[in-house]
């Protein structure tokens, strides 16, 4: 509170003057760094060099293009209903009209033609009549707020003086109202203060909106943006300390989405004050996530990883490669960009910032690499191996440790994929229906854990007597030597196996360019026990013995177990086990099952994309 609401004198006029007075200095004070309209995401003094960028880089152009043609579909489309989806949520409405209303108000600008303002005006108007936004699934209310704000932005000077009367009502009893009740009265686990993507997308929001209606609504958009920047470290400090998203790749693409978009509106609007960007991990981010995506561009979807979301983050790479001075994150995402323009399938309720954040960066080099990378994390180390890039059939295996009972894992610690010639040898399948019963009972022994995509047996690792990995148990790399002639790391598996094991560890080796090797180094509880290795594959796969061929696309690859002896590959048709879960298309089970001599053995398999 400020001082002035104290202050008492006994003339009432003099009491209501004063007031007015201290209370235009107060606002003057808070507004002083407030830029003029457009200040969000894409300011006006911008304009000129987006509008460069079309003239003279071809890629800039054909991005324009194709975003206006958009902008045409867009109008032709009706407007969706208030109404939930089959989770009780209008998250995808939401993302909608981000989409829609962001393209519309870019076409408008480049463009100047009014279609597309009508257009935005109208559908402001709809989405501004709902009952509300849905705050109980915030998400819904964060995602609906930062596409009216944009809008509202970018189209301030050109909207009726009632459609905007209509928003600020709109962003203040949908957002700004809300999100200050939550900032006082929201526990630890509040969508405001939480420790998963719920927090930066719902703080990223409030912090647009408010923003947005900054002129009308200061001390609430001071404390929004105070509290915002209090309150997204409880996220981001686990990106630290080298910007690996724990919860997969589908949550790093949505939590780094909105995480761009509050960089560049707290930037453009009085700086950064929670310093947000010099987090540990933030400005490693965007190369983790580009160096774990295979040479062919396949993502390693560990966790609730929706398939299909191939390139996740879309105009963040841009914003990053600007922000940390990296041109290899540019070159690599303009290739993302030209992959959509050519007719890859898309759905990035952002991607229209594509132009106004487009880094026409020239890269040398971009496609050196190390031979292997560790990326550190709280709860999921990522490690990763190249073979030569420039040879055929160069080999690249990345890998994860992890702790199952975090928001969004899977029992996957120790699983990995690899590819060569352009083509994945083992698959992760990806995220189940979140509909399902019990599906976030990831306690041990929690209901989770029935699921075939959410276990341990549908992951490329060991299983003991087909038992579920321990759901609260770590795994991490303990040893790395990236420097090595046959670089290797090994992780730690032992919380995850120890209601079957006194230890277990896996290391995983770059023998040459062409071939991986796979070491489980286990010592059992019981004897008798049996150890399986496991992977799931889509390609055919030949078995005889302790070797299996696998062809897939006119390619072939090799697998050999060194050790123990006697083991031997099977193959079996990977199936649900449960009712409701996703289909199980194409995909195969390799295994070998083992038996040591005593309670201490080690599983050696090679891979290769050379004759073993």
């Amino acid at each position: 509170m400020n001082g002035f609401a104290f202050l008492t004198l006994k003339n009432g006029k003099r009491t209501i003057l004063l007031f007015m007075l201290l209370w235009a200095c107060s606002i003057w004070g808070q507004q002083k760094w407030l830029p003029e309209h457009p200040r969000l995401l894409f300011t006006g003094t911008e304009t000129s060099e987006v509008k460069r960028l079309i003239e003279t880089d071809g890629l800039a152009g054909e991005l324009a293009s194709y975003l206006r043609h958009q902008a045409d579909s867009i109008m032709e489309a009706p407007q969706l209903p208030y109404k939930m989806d089959k989770y009780g949520a209008l998250l995808w409405t939401s993302r909608a009209y981000v989409y829609r209303l962001g393209t519309l108000s870019l076409a408008y600008r480049l463009y100047g033609d009014r279609k597309y303002l009508d257009a935005a005006n109208e559908t402001l108007v709809w989405v501004c009549s709902f009952p509300d936004w849905h705050p109980a699934h915030y998400l819904d209310t964060a995602e609906m707020t930062a596409a009216v704000a944009i809008a509202y932005d970018w189209l301030f000077a050109e909207l009726p003086h009632a459609t905007k009367q209509l928003i600020k009502a709109s962003i203040y009893k949908n957002a700004i109202y809300r999100v200050l009740r939550e900032y006082e009265k929201g526990g630890p686990g509040s969508w405001a203060k939480r420790e998963t993507n719920w927090n930066v997308v719902c703080n990223t929001g409030m912090v647009l909106g408010a923003l947005a209606v900054a002129e009308d609504y200061p001390q609430e958009t001071e404390m929004i943006l105070e509290n915002a920047a209090k309150y997204m470290p409880n996220c981001l400090k686990l990106f630290a300390p080298d910007g690996v998203c724990y919860e997969g790749p589908a949550y790093w693409g949505y939590t780094n989405r909105y995480l761009a978009m509050y960089l560049k509106a707290v930037t453009d609007n009085g700086g950064d004050r929670g310093k947000i960007a010099e987090l540990p991990g933030i400005s490693r981010t965007a190369l983790y996530q580009i160096r774990t995506l295979t040479p062919s561009g396949h993502p390693f979807y560990f966790g609730n990883a929706g398939i299909g979301h191939e390139s996740f983050g879309g105009p963040a790479y841009f914003l990053y490669s600007k922000m940390f001075r990296q041109p290899e994150v540019a070159a690599w995402n303009r290739n993302e960009v030209a992959k959509t323009l050519q007719g890859a399938e898309l759905f990035d309720q952002l991607f229209f910032l594509s132009l106004p954040w487009f880094d026409d960066a020239s890269s040398r080099g971009a496609d050196a690499v190390p031979a292997m990378e560790v990326y550190h994390n709280k709860i999921n180390d990522i490690v990763v191996f190249n073979g030569n890039r420039s040879k055929k059939g160069a080999v690249y295996l990345v890998a994860k440790g992890g702790l199952p009972n975090q928001a969004h894992q899977h029992m996957d610690c120790g699983t990995f994929i690899i590819e060569s010639d352009g083509v994945l040898w083992t698959e992760d399948l990806g995220a189940d229906d979140y509909d399902l019963p019990g599906f976030w009972d990831g306690k041990p022994g929690g209901q989770r854990w029935k699921y075939f995509r959410n276990n341990n047996f549908s992951h490329n690792v060991i299983n003991i007597d087909h038992s579920l990995q321990y759901a609260a148990g770590h795994a991490f790399v303990c040893e790395e030597h990236p420097e090595a002639r046959q670089p290797f790391a090994r992780l730690n598996l032992c919380e995850v196996y120890k209601e079957k094991a006194k230890s277990a560890y896996r290391k995983f080796t770059l023998l040459d360019d062409r071939t991986m090797e796979v070491e489980d180094e286990v010592e059992l509880l019981d004897a008798r026990s049996k150890v399986s290795w496991v992977a799931a594959t889509k390609a055919d796969v030949e078995v005889k013995g302790n070797k299996a061929h696998l062809m897939r696309d006119g390619k072939h690859f090799y697998m050999q177990i060194i050790a123990p002896a006697g083991a031997v590959f099977k193959t079996y048709p990977a199936k649900n086990t449960y009712q409701g879960e996703k289909p199980i298309e194409g995909i195969t089970m390799l295994e070998a099952e083992c038996l040591f001599k005593g309670t201490e053995g080690k599983v050696t398999v090679r891979m290769s994309s050379k004759k073993l």
